[in-house]
């Protein structure tokens, strides 16, 4: 996804804006139980996909972009969103209004445009271990080199288990991009899980299946494996 110096990347993954979230949240307590809020600003995180990689608890300590981040979570750095959301104990439920082109080249301005895309989402959390989402979404030109928009759904499930000097968290993902340009349909499934433990140790993992058709000028599509495992170690870690 998206380009640099002009031409599509195909090896590698973007750096993201200087600017990643600049936006305002109010939210008003209806009943004991129940609560709405609204979200806006010039670059934000629509209502569409599970939280994005580089926050997402489940992919801590994996410096690798997942393959399928375009399928997936992409739009977590978007421009002009509002967001409207009710919740009622574990069900929230969002609408998202947003401009639907990925950010340009140019990574320290902030980008702009009109709200010409929007998407829903719904989200259980059972408990406070368990959380799963379904949304979908509707992205007005979101490739600056590709005609036509997107259709995106996504649906995903964490799990988070803390115990004694860390934790443990996994997630199941899936992302589908329907591009009504060409009318392909793109998957992406991804699996991946970080245990932390003594404080200062993680052991990480992901397995991904992915559909690509950028990868040949013809569009011909191709489904991607990747497994990863590793291991960190933090030697030092301020103010602990």
């Amino acid at each position: 996804g998206e380009t640099a110096f002009g031409k599509p990347i195909v090896d590698g993954q973007h750096p993201h804006d200087f600017v990643s979230e600049l936006a305002l949240a109010y939210s008003h307590r209806l009943t004991e139980k129940t609560r709405w809020e609204i979200y806006a600003g010039p670059v934000g995180d629509p209502a569409l996909g599970p939280v994005a990689f580089p926050h997402r608890v489940s992919a801590e300590e994996l410096p690798q972009a997942p393959l399928a981040h375009h399928l997936q979570d992409s739009t977590h750095v978007s421009n002009e969103v509002v967001t409207g959301e009710i919740s009622y104990r574990m069900l929230r439920v969002e609408a998202s209004g947003f401009h639907g082109g990925e950010p340009n080249e140019n990574r320290w301005n902030i980008d702009h445009g009109a709200i010409d895309s929007y998407s829903g989402r719904i989200t259980l959390s059972p408990n406070a271990n368990w959380s799963g989402q379904i949304s979908a979404g509707r992205l007005t030109r979101p490739e600056m080199l590709e005609s036509g928009d997107q259709v995106r759904t996504s649906a995903s499930v964490t799990y988070n288990r803390p115990y004694t000097h860390g934790n443990w968290a996994t997630s199941l993902i899936w992302g589908r991009v329907h591009k009504t340009g060409s009318g392909a349909n793109l998957n992406g499934y991804g699996l991946e899980s970080v245990a932390a433990f003594a404080r200062k140790n993680y052991v990480t993992g992901r397995i991904e299946l992915v559909d690509k058709d950028e990868l040949l000028a013809s569009g011909q599509q191709f489904r991607i494996g990747a497994y990863t495992v590793g291991y960190t170690r933090d030697f030092y870690q301020i103010g602990r």
